[in-house]
């Protein structure tokens, strides 16, 4: 695919993959990560014969890791460049390793039959980062099976508004809090895709709307802890700050805090 037919989000990604990983790799991170895995362990099926799609799995890492706790696990994702890094993550899961990679846009999984799946996962917002989360989430029903699990973060655009008020233009802000359009800031504005983020209770209908039963939804993270990167320097002090961070994530007030919001949802069937 030549570079003026790849859009802007595999272009952007294509370019930082072999660097990617080094971005988030240090205290905080550590910390988001294993929350990450509290609140997603508990919808993993308990049949490791299951079939699991990594929707957006960029370099692989959770790719790797649910496939390391036995499950066949599929990576897809827009950019061959970040996939090469998951298969790289995916040797070092061992002789029986069942998992695999494709490259796709979230809006076209065409390749992929009806009913394939009975869990997809898609974490670090790739839905909002699609030119139509609607269509991407259609698609997503359309591969799981009946009652199939989807846990997928988003951007919550509650989190976003102190970005826009430091640019001093109350249009600007009005605009955004209305159709919660936003990019990502990269300099090169060929790189630019855009990002839809989401209000606590509008993603809550987004769902609905697409044909799934929330079971879940937690902010991700109601503690700033990132701008508070020296709090987390040894695992026991970042195990207390997990525990009161899990003791806000689900309060309907506290959420509209977080960053991120992780929803876990099932095919409505019938």
């Amino acid at each position: 695919m030549g570079k003026n037919r790849r859009s802007s989000v595999q272009r952007y990604h294509d370019r930082v993959a072999g660097r990617y990983d080094d971005s988030y790799n240090d205290d905080y991170w550590k910390w988001h990560d294993a929350l990450t895995w509290d609140y997603l362990k508990p919808f993993l099926p308990s049949n490791l014969r299951t079939k699991i799609v990594d929707l957006g799995c960029g370099t692989g890492k959770w790719t790797a890791k649910i496939a390391k706790s036995g499950y066949h696990v599929t990576g897809i994702d827009i950019s061959t460049k970040m996939l090469n890094q998951t298969l790289r993550k995916l040797e070092g899961v061992g002789p029986n390793n069942r998992s695999d990679t494709m490259q796709a846009d979230l809006c076209d999984l065409s390749k992929i039959p009806g009913q394939t799946f009975e869990m997809a996962i898609a974490l670090g917002d790739p839905i909002g980062c699609t030119k139509d989360p609607r269509r991407a989430l259609r698609e997503i029903r359309r591969i799981l099976t009946q009652d199939g699990v989807l846990v997928a973060t988003f951007d919550n655009r509650l989190a976003a508004i102190d970005f826009y008020l430091s640019r001093n233009d109350a249009n600007e802000v009005a605009r955004f809090l209305r159709d919660g359009k936003t990019h990502w800031l990269t300099r090169d504005s060929s790189e630019q895709f855009p990002i839809q983020t989401y209000a606590p209770t509008e993603l809550r209908r987004l769902l609905e709307n697409a044909g799934f039963e929330i079971l879940d939804l937690v902010g991700k993270t109601v503690l700033p802890m990132r701008h508070h990167r020296h709090l987390l320097n040894t695992p026991s002090v970042r195990r207390r700050w997990a525990k009161i961070e899990k003791s806000l994530c689900r309060d309907t007030a506290a959420i509209g805090r977080a960053s991120h919001l992780q929803i876990a949802c099932r095919v409505i069937t019938g």
